[in-house]
């Protein structure tokens, strides 16, 4: 009976830990952030940090798991105390309305179909299973051979990946004390489904209950969605990481406050750890910030990017000289010329060829949209540089995608027909955020 009892506890401790450890580090930043966002941050922010902290656990070669669990729970209550040494903030404001019977009917359905796909790919789709799981099997063995994992001979590995997902996965398994799919399906939901509500709750806080209803559950029920949570891969988190990010700039814009500025770095800066895309993501977001606070002279705003960037930079550079792996689209640039694609007119063909096939037939559910657009657009003015510099941020991400294609060393049929989706998934929440906010259909809510 206790031994039960403890595997309990162990399993909550698994997921509830960093949780509150996200939770209490976006409550320091912002301490009068809305409850519902923080609670939302906390996802990327509690798994992002317990993940990076678990990795060093590992590189430190302590090889006592039990002194990690300690090491954790003492930091999340040292967090905890640190919140609540000061004067308590008001929470007397943060309500909660009750969503429709209908958006809750549709999330029901929606879990439904994520168990489907799950209880099928127990393992992870080929992605979450040749490149995710099986790295994180490598962490889990607790021992000094792991560092292998940077070792494994087929380039579909990618060695040279982050190793968010695995580093959290293995986590959970010490927790738990076996390798355990349950604990990935139980992760894929939190992270699937937060992704869902933060869509929801910025798309009702910028624009109103009924545009962000509609929206979130059509981003809900799509199966391209649906199936990419399931499938145990990086590229939903690294969707949850991005829009948190973009989040973040409006909440700036709006409340004028730095702790929002710096925790869009945080999130950005985050996403490094989740996928190789998160890299041209920081990039790009710390790019565009930088140089309108620049045009802007708010040289106090350049600091704080500046200062939140340079451990991230520091620690990049480090895991990318700690694995001595690779990139395959980096080593194609240069050892193989693959700038020479430039001038293939067929592979841009190819590129723009399968976006509007997966476009119609894999998205077409997204197409419902359209019936918002009945009235047209119009940019609010207190939504306006926001939106326009997550516009820029949007538009260069696409970009970056599309040289990614064109300048892989690999098959660009086969790349894109395996890997597009994917791609599209990593930034359609932002599309979806920025195309509903500025829907002249429905009033603005007035509580915002």
């Amino acid at each position: 009976m206790l031994a039960v009892l403890y595997k309990i506890i162990m399993v909550i401790l698994a997921f509830a830990v960093p949780y509150m450890l996200g939770y209490f580090v976006v409550s320091l930043i912002e301490r009068e952030m809305e409850l519902r966002f923080r609670i939302l941050f906390a996802i990327p922010m509690g798994y992002g940090i317990s993940s990076i902290l678990y990795f060093l656990y590992l590189c430190c070669n302590f090889n006592h798991f039990p002194l990690f669990v300690l090491f954790e729970i003492a930091l999340t209550i040292v967090l905890c105390m640190l919140y609540y040494n000061e004067e308590k903030p008001d929470l007397s404001k943060h309500k909660f309305s009750r969503l429709s019977s209908w958006f809750y009917l549709l999330n029901l359905y929606a879990v439904l179909i994520y168990l489907k796909y799950f209880i099928i790919n127990p393992m992870g789709s080929w992605d979450g299973f040749r490149i995710w799981n099986i790295k994180a099997e490598f962490l889990f063995l607790d021992n000094p051979l792991w560092k292998n994992v940077f070792q494994l001979p087929h380039f579909m590995s990618h060695n040279d990946y982050p190793m968010f997902l695995p580093s959290i996965t293995s986590r959970i398994w010490g927790y738990i004390g076996v390798q355990n799919f349950t604990a990935n399906m139980i992760l894929g939901l939190i992270f699937t489904f937060g992704l869902v509500y933060l869509l929801y709750q910025a798309i009702r806080y910028f624009k109103s209950e009924k545009v962000a209803i509609a929206v979130a559950s059509v981003f809900m029920i799509s199966d391209i969605f649906i199936v990419n949570g399931a499938a145990q891969c990086a590229d939903v988190p690294l969707a949850y990481f991005f829009l948190a990010a973009v989040v973040c700039v409006f909440m700036y814009f709006k409340k004028d406050s730095f702790s929002y500025l710096t925790l869009g770095m945080i999130f950005a800066a985050l996403s490094i750890w989740v996928k190789n895309e998160g890299m041209m993501f920081f990039v790009v977001y710390m790019a565009v910030l930088l140089g309108y606070f620049l045009y802007s002279k708010k040289y106090k705003n350049v600091l704080v990017c500046g200062l939140a960037t340079l451990p991230v930079i520091f620690l990049t550079v480090l895991y990318k000289k700690f694995t001595a792996s690779p990139n395959d689209l980096i080593t194609g640039f240069f050892l193989f010329k693959t700038w020479h694609f430039a001038f293939d007119f067929q592979r841009y063909w190819i590129i723009i060829k399968t976006f509007l096939s997966m476009t119609f037939l894999r998205f077409t559910i997204f197409f419902v949209l359209l019936f918002l657009t009945i009235k047209g657009f119009k940019i609010r003015p207190k939504n306006k540089d926001a939106f326009i510099l997550s516009l820029i941020i949007f538009g260069l991400m696409v970009v970056g995608y599309f040289c990614v294609y064109l300048f892989s060393p690999h098959d660009v049929q086969w790349l894109v027909d395996n890997s597009m989706d994917r791609i599209m998934i990593q930034i359609l929440p932002i599309f979806l955020f920025l195309f509903s906010i500025n829907l002249r259909i429905g009033k603005p809510d007035t509580m915002n």
